[in-house]
């Protein structure tokens, strides 16, 4: 496809950043990064695709979006308002949903709670939101309240974009062309050296996550055909038992292993880019709440 334009969409949530290969009439697609990337992250899947209206959100507090109010918190559930408000200001009235990481937990779950808006779904290296261990909800609670009482740690300050990169590398399974990829829109200029864009608050402790039962109630209830790649590379999150069960509680799921690791869309993304063009094209129907036609 021809290099992205970056677009700004002023929504009710506040501004959202975003890059976009944009084709009036084409299959629309919206792209939903993982946890401290941003949409940069899909530049080398998205240079495979040809034909389609595509859209790669940097998510709140990512890359060049706003950054929450400091009074508010980055609760999962709320990012699924984002992307509702996002695909209003887009003027989509629905739209295929591409996920990676928490992208894709935020794709599994806003495709449950707004079935009439996603026309399919692609997961990448994530089967719905991590879930709270009930027996650990007070502990849980303590340390986020603990958390919020710290003042923000100074930004850290490094005197070149190598030095951005080696640090993301280093916390990571990125590779360099990756890391300078996600790195390129993470950093800001400041005072002689760069700084990350990213809000310091998206480190913090969630007080509250969804048991396992609710996310399995929410991924039985999402109408929209789902693809799903994992990576051979087992999650540190998610058992393989309980992955399993999230793929089995997807009602029209296909879902495919794919060598790498958690960034093989950024690494490999030729293996995965036809199957992922074929499987949208396949879907490009008319979608009406509730029913597909």
């Amino acid at each position: 496809m021809d290099k992205p334009r970056d677009i700004e969409l002023e929504t009710r949530q506040g501004r959202q950043a975003a890059l976009a290969w944009q084709h009036d009439g084409a299959p629309r697609v919206l792209c939903l990064h993982g946890w401290l990337d941003n949409a940069a992250s899909f530049l080398p899947l998205a240079a495979r695709f040809e034909g389609f209206d595509l859209v790669a959100l940097d998510l709140p507090g990512h890359g060049h979006s706003d950054h929450r109010h400091p009074s508010a918190r980055y609760h999962f559930i709320d990012y699924l308002f984002d992307v509702d408000a996002a695909l209003d200001a887009l003027g989509w009235k629905d739209c295929h949903v591409l996920g990676h990481s928490l992208g894709a937990a935020i794709a599994a779950v806003f495709a449950s709670a707004a079935p009439e808006r996603v026309r399919s779904l692609t997961l990448l290296d994530g089967v719905g939101p991590i879930a709270g261990d009930v027996s650990k909800s007070a502990e849980r609670l303590r340390r986020s309240l603990v958390r919020s009482r710290q003042s923000p740690s100074a930004r850290r300050r490094y005197g070149s974009l190598d030095e951005m990169v080696e640090a993301r590398r280093n916390a990571t399974d990125l590779s360099l062309e990756a890391a300078r990829l996600i790195c390129e829109r993470s950093a800001r200029k400041e005072d002689g050296g760069y700084v990350w864009r990213s809000d310091p608050a998206l480190n913090w402790v969630s007080p509250v996550l969804l048991t396992e039962d609710q996310v399995l109630d929410l991924l039985r209830h999402v109408e929209a055909p789902a693809l799903t790649f994992q990576a051979t590379q087992e999650s540190g999150w998610f058992s393989p038992e309980r992955i399993a069960a999230r793929k089995d509680a997807l009602a029209r799921g296909t879902h495919l292993f794919v060598e790498g690791h958690h960034h093989f869309h950024m690494d490999e993304p030729e293996a995965i880019a036809e199957t992922i063009q074929a499987f949208i094209l396949e879907h490009e129907v008319a979608t009406a709440h509730g029913k597909q036609t």
